[in-house]
């Protein structure tokens, strides 16, 4: 068995979780962590949660420490380097370690502008290196149940879809860096994207966005690019579907996370929430609701196991592209287009 050596940088809730993912692979190891702030990177690190998964304490005493990500990728050999950091940060350190010999997996979204995200690509391509994107809702078992019976005809033809992502503020960001839209694009760029991506990969690109969105008065920090926002609704035009999406962080901290979809056709309605028991469920015209077969578990979870599958075999990953990654990244640029104008903002 080939064990990928890991290097992460980034211990804020996402790397942690990362971190914890890797430890039961039994094909990648992590050999060094890095972050800016010391006691992320002690040999027992604190814990840090977030909208979902177990937050614990790290026992990072096996792995070399680093506060400098540059002193790390000089000093260790890595095959992968998983880049947790602020969104601000992904480009420059994803490029860093592509043109440092390694493959990079980076967390989502791609890069806060299309721009950077043309860097990565480029990067990768000249390096020669594998970049994953780590667009955990692709991967993420009951969305798979949906891109599924979508692809295999099981809902009939898909008449009307809405997806739904809202949250509290994400108050574990260091230094609230997750609140500032000119460091993570804001509920639009960090937390919407994921169903944007979901929509572009199972219906492809739409023909027209048009979105409306709402700030709730200085919970995020408006920015030099416009006003923040901090909960949006898009309709996405497709010619035989009806398409919506609404999501953002701007409910009470008293709030539970709540991500979900309803998707119908005409076999019927497939249904996800995490307020509901069952989660999933399927109801047909014809016949009893039901719930698909599947293996729970977290998106996180199955898109490292899958990343770390293709540095294995060396195939490029298919299931979320770099370039498809971008587009994500465009399509939420063309929403903020959409919010900015009061327009609906045709796709080119």
């Amino acid at each position: 068995m080939v064990m990928v050596r890991i290097g992460l940088v980034g211990l804020g809730f996402m790397g942690q979780q990362h971190f914890t993912i890797y430890d039961d692979l039994e094909d990648a190891e992590v050999v060094a962590v890095c972050d800016k702030i010391p006691e992320r990177v002690a040999e027992t690190a604190p814990s840090i949660g977030g909208n979902i998964g177990d937050a614990t304490e790290l026992d990072l005493s096996a792995q070399a420490r680093y506060v400098c990500f540059d002193e790390m990728l000089d000093a260790e050999e890595l095959d992968c380097v998983d880049i947790c950091t602020p969104t601000h940060l992904h480009a420059e350190m994803t490029v860093a370690a592509l043109e440092a010999g390694n493959h990079a997996i980076c967390e989502k979204p791609m890069a806060r502008t299309l721009a950077e995200c043309d860097r990565m690509i480029a990067a990768a391509e000249g390096a020669g290196g594998l970049l994953f994107i780590a667009q955990c809702i692709r991967f993420w078992p009951e969305y798979e149940v949906l891109a599924s019976m979508i692809e295999g005809g099981e809902l009939g033809e898909v008449k009307w879809a809405r997806f739904v992502r809202q949250s509290p503020p994400p108050g574990w960001a260091s230094e609230g860096w997750l609140m500032d839209p000119a460091l993570s694009g804001g509920a639009l760029l960090d937390l919407h994207i994921h169903d944007v991506d979901l929509i572009l990969s199972v219906f492809g690109t739409p023909g027209a966005v048009m979105s409306r969105a709402m700030n709730m008065g200085g919970r995020s920090r408006p920015h030099s690019e416009g006003t923040a926002v901090d909960h949006v609704e898009t309709g996405y035009l497709y010619d035989d579907l009806v398409c919506t999406a609404q999501g953002g962080w701007a409910m009470p901290d008293s709030f539970a996370f709540e991500m979900g979809f309803q998707v119908l056709g005409t076999e019927g309605l497939l249904e996800f929430s995490l307020a509901k028991d069952p989660m999933l469920q399927f109801y047909p015209f014809d016949g009893e609701p039901r719930t698909p077969e599947y293996e729970p578990g977290t998106g996180y979870e199955n898109e490292l196991a899958y990343f770390v599958s293709c540095i294995e075999q060396g195939q490029a990953p298919e299931r979320v592209t770099p370039h498809s990654a971008r587009e994500s990244v465009r399509i939420v640029m063309a929403e903020a287009d959409s919010i900015a104008s009061g327009e609906m903002v045709v796709i080119g």
